[in-house]
């Protein structure tokens, strides 16, 4: 896990490479030099697409503690449905959690935000509306996505730290917007692969099955899109605890994992 704030990062010195290399065999193997380019074109592309590798720029996930602990992450809401149930399921299980908003989401429900920080948890940016495609849009675009979200939590007086892109997609346009906002890009190591709670069952067995020390959990607090499954759901998340504490594992706040405060509270304005 590089530092998040390192300002030349592996994708720069493989264009520089790519960029000499083609230059030094242009004359010699034109083709060769074009190919060497694209390839490392379509380099790029490919990382957007890995939440966990830190090739277009820093990326937090995974914890550094080297002991039995995890961190819960709950992506997309806050909901009235889900949210105030998933803190009640929790307190149950004295366990932490970080939860990666929308700001849409927390302008319209801020006793939601209230609630999750009163209860000890974290708060984290995940864009102003979680467009799906903002990661391909213009640096503006992505720009306010993540400025308007940061200011609607600044009111409530959250300052997040972390940002997770929507759907975990990542690009070359990101790092630059994060550091000027002095925010971490948070992903994880570890999903149930749930499709924002479309594919709830056997999400415990999904989860556990590969869960170890220091994993970041993707998880999401958004109802459930066929009401058939509401009672499945709960009960994958109940069994997604209890079965963390039969591994011996505990749930701890993303800032006890990473070693890195990830929120800041003050008076909200």
């Amino acid at each position: 896990m590089n530092d998040v704030h390192a300002k030349i990062y592996p994708a720069h010195v493989a264009g520089i490479l790519a960029i000499v290399v083609a230059a030094g065999v242009f004359f010699i193997a034109p083709v060769a030099a074009a190919a060497l380019l694209f390839a490392y074109v379509v380099l790029c592309v490919a990382a957007c697409f890995f939440p966990g590798t830190d090739f277009l720029g820093p990326v937090i996930n995974r914890g550094r503690t080297k002991e039995n602990k995890v961190a819960l992450t709950f992506d997309d809401g806050p909901c009235v449905h889900t949210t105030l149930k998933i803190l009640d399921l929790l307190d149950r299980h004295q366990a932490r959690a970080m939860f990666f908003v929308s700001g849409d989401n927390a302008r319209r429900h801020p006793e939601l935000i209230s609630e999750i920080v009163r209860r000890g948890h974290e708060i984290g940016n995940h864009s102003m509306r979680h467009d799906p495609l903002v990661m391909l849009k213009s640096a503006k675009i992505l720009e306010r996505e993540v400025s308007e979200a940061q200011m609607v939590l600044h009111k409530m007086g959250i300052e997040a730290l972390a940002f997770r892109p929507p759907v975990g997609i990542i690009n070359p346009k990101l790092p630059a917007i994060l550091r000027r906002r002095g925010l971490y890009c948070v992903t994880f190591s570890l999903r149930a692969r749930d499709a924002g709670n479309r594919r709830v069952k056997n999400l415990a067995g999904r989860i556990l099955k590969k869960v170890t020390g220091d994993d970041i959990i993707l998880l999401h607090d958004t109802p459930v899109h066929r009401g058939e499954d509401e009672e499945v759901f709960w009960g994958e998340l109940e069994k997604i605890l209890a079965g963390l504490k039969r591994a011996g594992l505990m749930a701890v706040s993303l800032s006890e994992l990473t070693g890195r405060q990830m929120m800041r509270f003050n008076k909200p304005q």
